[in-house]
């Protein structure tokens, strides 16, 4: 079939419906429902995503396990996308960043807004990305640790070099040394400015730190009566800064002292991606999706299928 040229925000909405339909398997009647629009509208657009190549088939005698997984964990826990990786022993946060690179690269338009946190993965991600739209990017929590290559203002920068789009940082730490002085740091000019965005946000690329084993880049800035205080309350982990238990609760022991998205604002973004890889994470991924802080997941096949078996 021919490729014909659509415009570029009724391409992004073919995408869309034909993402909701072919990969989530919902059918017309429910993506109208969900988007707000005829079943008749989602039809032509399914069919101009089939005309414009946005969608194309495949058939595979022997698909990717991966696929399948993806697959399997759309439906269970509902996501609105799911990618796996392979699981590679020598660089295994590579493969998950190139994957993630690859999605934000393809799916980014420059009406949109990207909220990035910080973590391994993420500014791994940022050394993978091919050019990117002029989208606004804005930093999603203060900075954690000492270590500059993995900050959330480098990742912020890195992937503001790719796109040319305006930046939003934050030049802050991520936890105050009380609720005063977190008060302080929000009203300030270049603080606010990033988060007043918030509300704007389309698509969000988030990491998560399990507790334990430990995984969480935040836990090592907490004091001792800290930590224990929040393992009274089943931590689980964090989401960009956010506590939550393994039912995905928010434990807001600490949320007064955070420069940063919080749960509230981070729910209504409509893409709220995790990036993660490794077994050890399944519980805080989980926690984030039971909390509304993720409806999409690229992961690698050692966290996808321990998600899956957790889930039975």
């Amino acid at each position: 079939m021919s490729e014909h040229p659509v415009p570029g925000a009724e391409a992004q909405l073919a995408a869309q419906v034909a993402s909701a339909h072919y990969l989530d398997g919902l059918n017309k009647v429910e993506i109208a429902e969900r988007l707000g629009m005829s079943r008749f509208r989602v039809a032509r657009l399914l069919e101009t995503a089939r005309d414009a190549g946005i969608v194309t088939f495949v058939i595979r005698p022997n698909p990717r396990p991966e696929d399948a997984l993806a697959a399997r964990l759309r439906a269970s826990f509902k996501l609105r996308e799911c990618i796996v990786t392979r699981t590679d022993p020598e660089r295994p946060r590579s493969v998950v960043a190139t994957a993630a690179a690859g999605y934000l690269s393809s799916h980014l338009s420059e009406d949109d807004v990207l909220g990035l946190s910080w973590g391994r993965t993420l500014a791994a991600m940022t050394g993978y990305l091919g050019e990117l739209p002029p989208a606004k990017i804005v930093q999603l929590t203060g900075s954690v640790g000492n270590d500059l290559a993995i900050s959330p203002l480098e990742v912020l920068r890195q992937a503001t070099a790719r796109s040319g789009g305006e930046a939003f940082p934050i030049v802050a730490p991520l936890l105050a040394d009380s609720p005063e002085s977190a008060q302080t740091i929000r009203r300030q000019p270049d603080i606010s400015r990033a988060l007043n965005a918030y509300p704007d946000l389309t698509v969000a690329a988030v990491s998560v730190g399990s507790w334990s084993p430990t995984t969480s880049q935040l836990r090592s800035s907490l004091t001792d009566v800290e930590q224990e205080a929040l393992e009274a309350m089943g931590v689980e982990g964090e989401v960009s800064g956010i506590f939550l238990s393994a039912d995905g609760t928010v434990l807001d022991l600490l949320c007064a002292r955070m420069i940063g998205i919080t749960a509230d604002e981070l729910r209504p973004v409509p893409q709220k991606v995790v990036v993660a890889e490794g077994a050890p994470k399944a519980a805080i991924v989980k926690a984030a999706i039971l909390a509304g802080l993720a409806n999409a997941l690229i992961i690698d096949r050692s966290l996808a299928e321990e998600l899956l078996r957790g889930d039975r």
